[in-house]
């Protein structure tokens, strides 16, 4: 029976939840009347300014609170890495955790350095900003790259597990180049492949499970990072577009704000990657399965398991999804088109509106 997380960490879980909810609130409630004070030229990047802001400051609810909601259940996925790793150790196959936490210190440090992306203001706006705003701007950016990071961690260490897993069964069902060989197999060698065989089986079972928790846990907030990044993207390009055909003060901001979609971009890439290499592993175990039935010479009794592990793998396409849509390259080339898509036309209005400077220049002077 798997035990159940302690009480105080219940409590530590939802004191956490509410002091970072608490803070979220004060932080939109100072930073987003002073994100939408602007007076900008066009009425498309008015309306377009609005949108990209209200994005941005709702996200933290949707990911970073949502993130800590599921924080007393996420630990179910840790418990099973902790069972898969047993099982390995039980094949002779032990898992490598240098690779992993690699990743993690990397990923972690490239994202805690890209959230003070938001001291480059001072060098734009030095007396405009004050030091409140810039804080809790981080303070967005800092929790939001956190929970992406998490994720694609989680991502990562099941990715390995996969390949680990498609290693072990390469290694313990080799093909015979030999028909000789068929002759030393003995019961002792059937026995063992028929153990291996179920760990390995009771290993994909674990793997599959997991990727149902992610699916569960990481969705909301892997949806607001995917969403938050495609609105960021149209109006920092339009902004840069904008700045770059008018040659006008803003092309340096707009540049910044370029920078910015690109670290948003990054997190959106990297969990997609994970991602879609979880697939192809997932579908490289069957063509290992299959070549062990093929061309491993062993008794009938290990093939007819191998067949009966073969249609488990058939009935069971691990994808990491949302319910929306699946995190893999095509999601990346709908993210760019509908991207470009949307900027043509928010270009074609903004050659087909006036400026506010000439709409306000042509309003009746009240006596």
């Amino acid at each position: 029976m798997e035990k159940n997380l302690p009480a105080w960490k219940h409590w530590a879980n939802s004191a956490h939840l509410l002091l970072t909810a608490l803070f979220i609130i004060r932080a939109i409630w100072h930073c987003m009347p002073i994100e939408l004070d602007n007076d900008p030229e066009s009425m498309v990047m008015k309306h377009s300014g609005v949108i990209m802001i209200v994005s941005y400051y709702i996200q933290p609810i949707g990911g970073t609170v949502t993130s800590r909601m599921f924080s007393a259940q996420i630990w179910k996925i840790f418990k099973k890495f902790d069972v898969m790793d047993s099982k390995f150790k039980m094949l002779n196959c032990p898992s490598q955790h240098r690779k992993e936490n690699r990743f993690v210190l990397i990923s972690t440090t490239c994202a805690i350095v890209g959230s003070f992306y938001s001291l480059m203001l001072y060098t734009v706006y030095p007396l405009e900003v004050d030091v409140e705003y810039v804080f809790e701007l981080i303070y967005f950016t800092w929790h939001y790259s956190l929970s992406c990071v998490y994720a694609s961690s989680i991502s990562y260490v099941l990715l390995e597990r996969w390949k680990l897993m498609n290693t072990t069964i390469s290694n313990k069902f080799p093909p015979c180049k030999l028909v000789r060989e068929v002759a030393t197999a003995s019961k002792i060698n059937e026995d063992q492949q028929l153990k291996s065989l179920e760990n390995i089986r009771f290993i994909v079972d674990e793997l599959n499970e997991t990727i149902d928790l992610v699916n569960s846990f990481f969705s909301t907030q892997m949806l607001c990072c995917v969403g938050i990044t495609f609105v960021i993207g149209v109006g920092c390009s339009f902004y840069l577009f904008r700045a770059f055909i008018y040659r006008n003060d803003q092309l340096f901001m707009g540049a910044i704000n370029f920078i910015w979609y690109m670290y948003y971009l990054s997190f959106v890439l990297l969990f997609i990657v994970t991602a879609s290499k979880i697939s192809d592993e997932s579908q490289r175990t069957g063509i290992i399965v299959h070549k062990a039935i093929n061309f491993c010479h062993t008794s009938r009794t290990v093939v007819n398991e191998l067949m009966i592990f073969s249609q488990q793998l058939l009935h069971y396409k691990p994808i990491i999804t949302c319910g929306l849509f699946a995190y893999n390259g095509s999601l990346l080339y709908t993210m760019l088109g509908a991207t470009a898509t949307y900027l043509i036309i928010m270009i074609q209005f903004d050659v087909s509106f006036p400026s506010l400077a000439i709409v306000n220049s042509t309003e009746p002077q009240q006596l």
